[in-house]
């Protein structure tokens, strides 16, 4: 082999343990933005919160006192509380995935072990599939008022991210239950 050499990082395994502090660092940033970004959704929900306390002659519904500070949208009709519901339980999930996923990454100290990794990366998943979730029903809440066109948007939106998210975990165990198959096969 005259002439061609291996990089150095290969030949010590250094690449390795540069590319999983890559992985850490890439996975710290984007658990951090999801936390962030549910963490204001919370505080700050579509549609405001009430600035002074109402009464259902001021807007709030039938027999509803609305409370300063609470959510505009969570003393909406039936139909918009139980969205509002299932937005915020959307935007918990993502938010406790991220955090989780901030602590482990703060507190193991290395990412070799590959169940940590893979723990790590479907609640990065979880957590991205969650948001997505949240902001679709976000839109659906706020701009469906406005006609048939953004009913139908929103729905084929939150229709892709349903088949994407199944697609993936289909994906991802048939390649798990392939790779222990051929193993067990190849292995004996």
């Amino acid at each position: 082999m005259d002439g061609v050499s291996l990089p150095t990082s290969m030949v010590t395994g250094k690449g390795r343990n540069n590319w999983m502090e890559e992985r850490r660092g890439s996975l710290m940033i984007v658990a951090t933005v999801l936390a962030t970004m549910s963490f204001q959704i919370a505080i700050n929900p579509p549609g405001g919160v009430w600035q002074s306390t109402s009464h259902e002659e001021q807007g709030c519904k039938h027999n509803t006192t609305c409370h300063a500070g609470t959510s505009v949208l969570a003393f909406g009709d039936s139909n918009q509380t139980g969205k509002f519901e299932i937005f915020m339980l959307l935007c918990t999930i993502s938010f406790t995935a991220s955090l989780i996923t901030i602590i482990l990454l703060i507190c193991v100290a290395s990412l070799s072990n590959k169940l940590i990794m893979w723990f790590l990366t479907i609640l990065m998943f979880i957590s991205l599939v969650c948001t997505a979730g949240a902001y679709a029903i976000c839109i659906w809440m706020i701009l469906i008022p406005l006609g048939k066109d953004i009913r139908l948007a929103a729905t084929i939106y939150a229709w892709f991210w349903v088949g994407f998210t199944v697609m993936v975990c289909v994906f991802f165990f048939c390649r798990l239950f392939l790779k222990k198959f051929f193993c067990f096969l190849c292995c004996r």
